[in-house]
This record gives C-alpha cells, structure tokens and sequence, in this order.
C-alpha cells in the first residue's frame, strides 16, 4: 500500500483543512518539534483505513478523533495498492449531548488516469465504483484489499508510538520480552499448540485406521485368486448349461409337438363324432309355410280397414270444424237465456222505480210532520221559558241571569202539555230517520237494477254480434248431428285399423319366433360346419336346410372313421420322448450338483440357480477386491498420519520452549541500531 494524498479536517490539532502529500516521494521523514502534529498524520492515515488510531486505547474509540471543541471533522485518504487507486473518507459529528457518531464512511475505487499531483476535490470525485459504505464495511474492504487486519497492520506497518523507544532502551534481558510483545512472537507459541494438538490427531486417527485394518484379514491376493477361479468356472459352467438346455428345450418341444398332434387328432375325432343332426330340424318348414300364410291374410284384412279408415276421414274432413260450431250452438242458448233474463230484469226495475217514488212521497209527509212536531215544541218552550231555565241549571256552575254560582236547584212543577209535545216531537223524527233511510235503499236498488240491466244488454249485443251471418239454429243442429255421425263412423274405422293391426302383428310374431327357430337352426349348421371347416367340411347349400345337415353329417361320419388309426401311432411317439426328456433332466442336475448348485428339480430354473451362484461368486470378489482397495488404502493413511504425527510432535517440542524466540530476536537485534 502507498499513500498518495491525506487531507485532514477538524481532526486532532488540525482544525482547519490540511493536505499532506506523498504522490511525488518513495521515502519521507516527518520531522518538528514535540505537538507539531507529527503523529496526528500517521494518526489520521490510520483512522482513514481502519476507523481507530492504537494510542486512543480500545478500537472501537473515535471520540478522540475531534479537534479541541470542534464538533465535526473529516479524514480522506487517497491511495494505491495492487496498481489500483482507492479513496477512504471517513467524517465524525458531535450531537448535542456531546456523544461523537460516525457521519460517513465510504471506500469508492477512483479512475488512475487523473494524475496524482491533481486538485484533491478531482482525484475525489474520479470515482468508479462505490465499493463500500459505513464503518465496518469500509474497514472490511480495506482489510480485504491490503491483506491486513487492523491488528497487524498496527505491528508491522505502523508499530504504536512510544513502544519502539521503551525496545531501544530496555535491558538487554527485558529487550527480548518487547521484542516478542512489540513484532507478536506470540503467534509461535499458538503454532506450537496447534501443532501438539494436530500431532494427538494425526496419532488418534492413525489408531482408528489401524483397528479398521486389522479387521481385513481376508484381504489377501490367495483368497481373491480363490474367488476368480471360481468365478471362472462357473462362467465356463454357465455355456454348457446353455447348450444342454437348448437341447432339452428341442427335446421338449419335439415331445410338446407329438403331444399336440395326439391331442389335435383326439379332438378333431371328437368334434366330427359330435356332428348329429338336430330334433327341431324335421317338420319346421311345414310350419314355416302355415305362418307365411297366415301374415298374408292378415296383411290384406288391414290393409282394408286402413282403406275404409281414410274414406272415415275424408268425410269427417268435408264437415265444419266441431268446436266453431258448438260455440255457434252455444251462442244460440246463451241469446234465448239472455232474452229471457233481460225481460226479468226490466220488469224487476219498474218494480224498484214503482218502490222509490212512493218512498219519495211519504218522504215529503214526514218532513212536514217533522217541521210541524218542532214548531210546536219550540212555541211550547218560549212558553215555558223560566222551567226551560231552571231545568238547565246545574249546582256549582253560574247561573245565566245573575252570573252567581248556582246553590240550590228551584223545584218547579212541568207544565201541562209539555211532555205530549216533546214525544211527538221525537215520534216524527224518528218516522223521518226511517223513511230517509228506506227511500236511500229504495234508490241503491234502483241503481243496481238498472246496472244489471244495462249488463244483460250488452251480454245480449254482443252474442247478437257473434251470431251475425251465423247458419241458422236447425242448420247448426242438423250440422252437429252429422259430425258426431262421422267421428263415431271414424272411431270405428280406427278400431278396426288397430284391431286388424294387432292380429298382424300377432301373426308376424309368431312368424318371427319360426323365423328365430329357422336362423338358430341355420346358424346350429354353421356352427358345426365352422368346428371342422379346417377338417376340409364341404360348402352348405342354403336351399334345403335337412339336406344340408344331412350332407355335413354324411362326411363327418367318414372323417371320423379315418382319423381313428392316427391316435395309437402318435401316443407312442410322444411317450419315447417324454422318456429321453426325463433322461437329459436328470444329467443336468447331476451336473449342477458336481458344482454346488443342488436342488434343481427343473431345467428351467437352472440358468436363474446359476446366474444366482455367478452372481454370489462375483460378489464375493468384488468384496475381497474392495476390502484390498481399503486395506492398502488404510495402508497409506497409516503411513501419512505415522509421518503427520511425527512432524507435528517435533514442531510442538521445538516451540514449546523459549529457545525459537531468542534465536528469532537473535536474529532480529543486529538489525536494530544500538542501546
């Protein structure tokens, strides 16, 4: 790594920005008096890498990084390492309660084609790549780029201030002690341990391969060439197998085809025996000829009453349409009930017309009775006017005349002639509530009389209407008369189709059920002709069906009978070689037996009992041949872990006692100038 430029701002005693630059140097000292800020740029460089300087104390510190009352600064570092040019800038703010937080942190890869004596903000602002951002990423990229931590970078490339002068001045005794603790000597003592440690590992493991490699005392090349042979052998084995065996299999399939052949002419002797002619065959064209007879009549019988059907509709066709002329009749009742019923009606309403106008006049009557009743009360009342008074007078409330709260109620006696008038009075209007209410009802009847009669009326036009240039009522009857003739004559036509109908149908039945008979027969011949066909059975003549069966059977007869003298010669065949069969069987298992492989009681289990035997045989080598892969591979690891404990046990012992660290400051001290 080589700096190049370092800018410092507010950091340490630099308060204001300062630049320190190193692009055109291969070799500098930093030189001035003590608190010049000499270790404050080594200082900055540091906490530009790596975030923390080794003389604040802990790593994670930073709160030293800030000038004397500055509460901001800002470190950049520009430079190169593995011919790439970076950028490290890192900036410090101090809160309000005084607590210093890191603000920025960046590392970004900057573009070497700007040169290095360039303006800084440029070399800054060159950049390519953003490779990280935040304290401890930047640190780790850094880590990363240089090949150092932070722990090393501290003892080899920047050794912390004031340890290298305690070395210099130290005893010659307490120099070796520094010198182990300021250039890390202690690493050795770690290697040490690492190596006593892999020494007890490399010995551990070496046991281990051991007890697995005494556990292989079968992995000799004795026993591997004891499992090929046998391989080999049953390999060689295995051909003569095949070769008997596709001989036994010709035997047997010349001993299948003998068997066959007895058993082809056994069946064909049978199935020519068993062509009988069958009971239904005789007599069953008789019948057949009597049902073709009788389908024929019964066709024609219904083909004339399909004839005297379509004349029934032809003369119900000529005819009007039922349903109009049933409304039509209809219409005709319905204007003789309306004629009748309107006659009704009106009579009915000159009745209730009658009613209302004698209502009407005893209506008048008792109004002036009424009027007459009350012009007499009221007179009698002015008359009477003080007991009128008095009468109304109640205890408590005022009194009319003298406005004073009435006392005491005055006792007079009634007048004479008052109380008669009050009752008339009242009689007369009760007899006019009465007769108003009858003469309402009277004219309610009135109204709806005459509604219904208005209804009757137009009930009455309007089938008037209907009947405008209608035929006449005797015409309308005469032609429903005629048309209920037709449809019966219709009907009957009709039951005699269906009638007719049902007898043909019951003769081509029973014509179908000795056709059924006929095709079962003709289809029983074929049958039986198809079981012998490939016997040479003749063609069927479809003619004569008795004659056909007879002809089937004449020359199954004469088949049969030649066939009889093949059976005894092919029976004899197939039993000669059933015997050389059970011959070779037995010398094959003889043969597997010879070689270990017993039980084969079947020559066709014998390639599986042998592939089975090869298959163990070639297993077992496989084992012995793996077990010597391991063992000669446990051989090496033996070995190996023989040699590693060795080196690590010696490596240990030499490190674990004090003389490497003086040999090493040995060899370090005469570089180093005098006390």
């Amino acid at each position: 790594m080589r700096p190049l430029r370092l800018l410092l701002d507010g950091f340490g005693c630099y308060r204001q920005p300062t630049e320190a630059d190193f692009s055109d140097v291969d070799f500098f000292a930093l030189t001035g008096p003590t608190g010049s800020g000499k270790s404050t740029l080594i200082d900055g460089l540091c906490f530009a890498l790596y975030g923390t300087v080794p003389r604040w104390g802990r790593e994670n510190a930073i709160a030293q990084a800030l000038a004397p009352a500055a509460n901001a600064c800002r470190v950049g570092l520009v430079f190169e390492a593995g011919g790439k040019r970076y950028a490290a800038v890192r900036a410090l703010g101090r809160d309000k309660r005084g607590v210093v937080h890191t603000r920025e942190a960046r590392l970004d890869l900057l573009d070497p084609a700007i040169p290095a004596e360039a303006p800084l903000d440029d070399i800054l602002a060159a950049s390519i790549d953003h490779l990280a951002e935040g304290p401890d990423p930047v640190k780790a990229k850094v880590q990363d780029i240089l090949g150092l931590s932070y722990e090393h970078f501290t003892q080899s490339v920047l050794l912390p201030q004031g340890r290298f002068s305690d070395f210099l001045q130290a005893e010659p005794r307490k120099r070796q002690d520094l010198l182990v603790e300021l250039l890390a000597f202690g690493v050795y003592e770690k290697i040490g341990q690492r190596a006593r440690e892999r020494a007890r590992l490399a010995a551990d493991r070496m046991q281990v391969a051991q007890r697995e490699r005494d556990e292989l005392t079968a992995a000799t090349a004795e026993e591997e060439e004891r499992a090929a042979t046998r391989v080999r052998e049953l390999e060689s084995l295995g051909q003569i197998v095949d070769e008997r065996l596709l001989a036994l299999s010709q035997r047997a399939e010349q001993f299948r085809q003998a068997t066959q052949d007895a058993q082809a002419a056994r069946d064909e002797s049978d199935r020519l025996a068993a062509i009988r002619i069958p009971a239904e065959v005789p007599g069953l064209a008789e019948r057949i000829t009597r049902a073709v007879a009788q389908v024929t009549a019964c066709k024609k019988r219904a083909e004339a009453a399909a004839g005297d059907q379509e004349e029934a509709e032809r003369a119900r066709d000529a005819l009007p349409d039922k349903g109009r002329t049933e409304a039509m009749a209809s219409a005709y009742e319905q204007h003789r009930t309306l004629a009748v019923q309107l006659q009704r009606q009106q009579e009915e309403l000159t009745a209730s017309l009658n009613t209302e106008k004698a209502l009407a006049g005893e209506l008048d009557a008792a109004e002036r009775q009424a009027g007459q009743a009350r012009a007499a009360r009221e007179a009698a009342q002015q008359t009477h006017a003080s007991y009128m008074l008095a009468e109304g007078l109640h205890v408590g409330e005022p009194c009319p005349v003298c406005l004073e709260p009435v006392s005491r109620l005055p006792h007079h006696a009634t007048p004479p002639g008052l109380k008669e008038v009050r009752a008339a009075t009242e009689t007369a209007e009760k007899k006019l509530t009465l007769t108003q209410k009858a003469q309402a009802k009277a004219s309610k009847e009135v109204a709806a009389a005459d509604a219904t009669v208005n209804s009757t009326r137009l009930q009455l036009e309007r089938v008037q209407t209907v009947l405008a240039g209608a035929p006449g009522e005797a015409e309308v009857a005469s032609t429903l008369d005629a048309i209920a003739k037709a449809d019966e004559a219709l009907r009957d036509a009709r039951e005699a189709v269906r009638a007719r109908s049902k007898d043909l149908q019951a003769a081509e039945r029973e014509r179908a059920a000795l056709a059924e008979e006929e095709t079962a027969a003709w289809a029983n011949l074929r049958r039986a002709r198809d079981s012998v066909v490939n016997l040479g059975a003749p063609a069927i003549a479809e003619a004569d069906l008795a004659a056909a069966w007879q002809a089937l059977v004449t020359w199954a007869a004469q088949q049969h009978a030649a066939r009889r003298g093949q059976l005894e010669s092919l029976a004899a065949s197939a039993a000669t070689l059933r015997e050389q069969f059970t011959a070779d069987a037995a010398a094959l298992a003889s043969l597997l037996a010879g070689h270990g492989i017993s039980g084969i009681t079947e020559p066709a289990k014998a390639p599986a009992a042998l592939a089975e035997h090869r298959a163990q045989a070639m297993n077992d080598l496989q084992f012995i041949r793996r077990d010597r892969a391991r063992a000669a591979k446990l051989d090496e690891q033996i070995r190996a872990n023989r040699e590693d404990e060795q080196v690590a046990t010696e490596l240990g012992r030499l490190l674990r006692a004090t003389s490497f660290e003086r040999w090493l400051c040995s060899e370090a001290s005469p570089r180093l100038p005098p006390r």
